[in-house]
């Protein structure tokens, strides 16, 4: 599931880093597996960062197999096309958060935390999965592929952890948790920053709760 913590940096992938940015990057090449795929997981480390730092129609399959000094050929040999890179791009964000299984208090405690939370993806550790999340609502392609990939590892688990056999619900927590990340960690209002962060856990934690207790109304049609 894409991350919905506080965000990192709004910087581009040519940008300097810094010392500690440095140190993030080491740390991610080390989650490379030396070896036969090697250069396949070097354009997927550089894909993490451009679909970060841009639309999924603006990254540039050429400036990403620049990054790694291959051609376009090669990256669509190792991937088949942008689409698929791209939802390779998702698998690897998705490793930050994994709701699969979790009962309802456990699921109610760890979506409350993702408010909080800085993520970080293991193959690409300077990188946020909640700017992915963010750059690819402009693209129609893109933001079809993110909404397969939400209703699978983040409505489905909160739909079945709380027991309800219908979406909306889940879809409803989905939107208010959405909703402060983007509000709180990247437009950064101050009325969603100008509280305690654990006063402010709390109170997500009871909306959580209020929200996953409604009942939806009955089916007029079904009644008849």
């Amino acid at each position: 599931m894409l991350s919905i913590g506080p965000v990192r940096s709004r910087t581009g992938p040519a940008n300097k880093n810094t010392g500690q940015d440095m140190g993030k990057e080491q740390a991610a090449r080390k989650a490379i597996v030396r070896g036969e795929g090697e250069t396949r997981q070097r354009i997927l480390q550089a894909a993490l960062r451009h679909f970060a730092a841009a639309s999924f129609d603006e990254a540039s399959l050429r400036d990403i197999a620049g990054d790694v000094g291959v051609d376009v050929a090669y990256v669509h040999r190792c991937f088949g096309s942008k689409e698929g890179l791209f939802r390779e791009v998702l698998d690897a964000a998705d490793e930050t958060v994994n709701l699969a299984g979790l009962g309802p208090e456990m699921l109610t405690e760890t979506l409350a935390r993702l408010i909080f939370e800085q993520p970080s993806v293991p193959l690409a550790a300077e990188v946020d999965p909640f700017l992915i999340f963010v750059h690819s609502l402009a693209s129609q392609k893109a933001g079809g592929l993110v909404g397969e990939r939400m209703e699978r590892n983040f409505l489905d688990p909160i739909r079945h952890g709380f027991g309800h056999p219908g979406a909306f619900q889940a879809t409803m927590i989905g939107s208010l948790l959405i909703g402060l990340g983007l509000l709180r960690n990247l437009l950064r209002l101050p009325a969603a920053t100008g509280i305690d962060d654990a006063a402010a856990e709390a109170m997500i934690r009871d909306a959580i709760r209020a929200l996953a207790a409604l009942k939806a109304p009955a089916d007029p049609a079904a009644a008849d």
